[in-house]
């Protein structure tokens, strides 16, 4: 995107978002599609995910009617001639092969195309190389790997989307067994109830689709459709309806999952609740691998209303995110929101509003009131799976179909993130704004960006108590993701100082807390899960207790 950007082709970001859709200077007519979107949030997914980059590689299409991510014909021969390959192919790999192999599930070794293939995750900053893949469609092929995993001595990394911001999906490190759950798409709706029992390897957009042919419902998740609802439930969940129904981990009911013994157990709230407690917020690789979720659906069979602000100077950057906040603080929760701000000078804001376009105008009134006049704006009435493919990038009259994501390649980009709460309902002071206005300014940084979700203290999120589940941020006004990307491997130290250096000042007006699905290797633990750390590591302790299930910033045995 940069490239794209400093071309002249694209002189603003502006620009980008009133496109609706364009293909990459590097691809040919028979290959992929991009969109450049018209919303904040997609903008940044796409940024994020690169789906009109430079870098984009060429693909292929998928097979077993999965979204396989990029398919190569040929192994990765660099990797095979790397001293990390050497040392994966060993006797232990064998041992492993030989294992899995009495489980009868489908697996991915270094050396083959198959690896290559599996081996590509959203974030190529780390490129982790695993011992091996493999593709459970069965519990006992789960129970199996687990077995397989110890009696190897290798670590194990359950993956549903791939989309961990520190490659976790991979194993945060080489050498470990990556369980892909893609085989787990079961789904069953009970209307009477309201809820929806689905495996753990469904992907956002596949999922959406699939709750509203069956009942026209939904989880409250968020916008990206590639992302897996496994590691988005277990860290949280926000979405563009968590404001009105909470977060994806508030509408967990019940989990099933293979724990470190191979035993498949069940976690809800009369059944081994502390286990329940853990999974909702904390839950990513260190208790089990889930194969199964029970959620509380939600209705969304009425009219949806998707609204849009947008600023382009940089001297109304402060006055139209103090006017977000303040506006914030008393929100009603049927409607979501997030704002942006970037380098450039561009700020945005996208909502929704769960409710007909005639009845947003109060609502919104005191937001218009205290921002500088939008250089543009809309406000546009449709349903929830409208909604849905709008803020997946997809082309305006799309069949709902694609979102089942056939032949769809997983986006990828190299970027890092940081992110941090701000406490409702204050927000920010005028002196918080203007630092951090001041910090992001100073660099020039054209391949960063801010993005602000909306918590606050109206929101059904804040309802919940912070010790009711391991998800401990339910004081925030909003969670802050600050994002820096590059397609050069020179540019990355200069955009981690730019990052650090925006967190440093930022803090002071902030709380200590982070936003666990927004991972970031550098902060301590006790940013994503507060008072709740040693209780969750209490919990670990009895079910985990050899630490079979881990990764560089699982809930550990002890506090460190």
């Amino acid at each position: 995107m940069n490239s794209v950007i400093n071309s002249g082709i694209f002189k603003s970001t502006m620009e980008l978002i009133t496109i609706r859709s364009c293909r990459s200077r590097h691809m040919s007519s028979d290959q992929y599609q991009c969109i450049i979107l018209g919303t904040n949030l997609i903008m940044a997914c796409m940024l994020l995910t690169n789906i009109c980059s430079n870098s984009f590689i060429s693909t292929a299409q998928a097979s077993d009617d999965q979204m396989q991510g990029y398919i190569f014909t040929h192994i990765d021969e660099e990797f095979v001639s790397s001293s990390t390959y050497r040392k994966l192919v060993s006797s232990k790999t064998s041992l492993l092969a030989q294992c899995l192999a009495t489980g009868g599930a489908r697996t991915a070794f270094p050396g083959t195309t198959a690896y290559t293939n599996a081996r590509i995750v959203n974030n190529l900053r780390n490129r982790y190389a695993p011992a091996a893949f493999v593709f459970p469609t069965t519990i006992a092929q789960v129970q199996n790997a687990v077995h397989c995993a110890k009696q190897s001595a290798v670590c194990i990394a359950p993956r549903g989307g791939g989309h961990s911001y520190e490659d976790y999906s991979l194993g945060g490190r080489d050498g470990c067994l990556v369980v892909d759950m893609m085989g787990f798409t079961a789904i069953s709706y009970n209307n009477a109830a309201q809820t929806a029992t689905i495996g753990s390897g469904w992907r956002l957009g596949p999922l959406y689709l699939a709750l509203w042919n069956l009942g026209k419902v939904t989880i409250p998740a968020g916008n990206c459709v590639t992302v897996g609802v496994a590691g988005h439930a277990l860290g949280g969940g926000w979405g563009f309806s968590s404001r009105k129904f909470g977060l994806v981990a508030d509408n967990i009911l019940e989990a099933q999952l293979v724990t470190a013994n191979g035993t498949l157990v069940i976690a809800n709230a009369q059944q081994n609740s502390d286990l329940y407690f853990a999974l909702r917020g904390a839950g990513a690789n260190s208790y089990g691998i889930v194969v199964e979720f029970t959620f509380r659906v939600h209705d969304v069979s009425g009219p949806i209303t998707r609204f849009q602000y947008f600023w382009t100077n940089k001297s109304q950057q402060f006055q139209a995110f103090k006017g977000f906040q303040t506006w914030g603080a008393n929100a009603v929760p049927e409607i979501s929101a997030s704002f942006y701000l970037d380098p450039f000078g561009n700020s945005n804001i996208e909502g929704v509003y769960l409710g007909p376009q005639a009845s947003l105008p109060p609502l919104i009134k005191s937001f218009l009131a205290n921002t500088p006049p939008a250089s543009s704006s809309t406000a546009e009435q449709s349903d929830w799976i409208t909604l849905i493919l709008q803020n997946g990038g997809f082309p305006t009259g799309s069949n709902p179909d694609v979102l089942n994501l056939k032949n769809y390649p997983l986006p990828t980009n190299t970027f890092k993130a940081k992110s941090i709460y701000v406490n409702a309902p204050a927000g920010l002071s005028d002196a918080g704004i203007t630092a951090m206005l001041n910090s992001m300014h100073s660099d020039s940084n054209d391949n960063a960006f801010f993005l602000f979700d909306l918590y606050g203290p109206t929101s059904n999120i804040n309802q919940v108590a912070a010790d009711a589940t391991a998800f401990v941020h339910r004081s925030s006004l909003f969670s802050i993701q600050m994002v820096a990307y590059w397609s050069i491997a020179a540019q990355a130290s200069t955009d981690f100082t730019f990052l650090d250096n925006s967190w440093n000042t930022v803090r002071p007006f902030a709380t200590p807390q982070a936003y666990q699905n927004y991972i970031d290797r550098d902060m301590p633990l006790t940013a994503y899960y507060g008072s709740n750390l040693n209780p969750l590591i209490e919990i670990k302790q009895r079910w985990d207790s050899q630490n079979v299930f881990n990764f560089p910033q699982s809930i550990p045995l002890v506090v460190t």
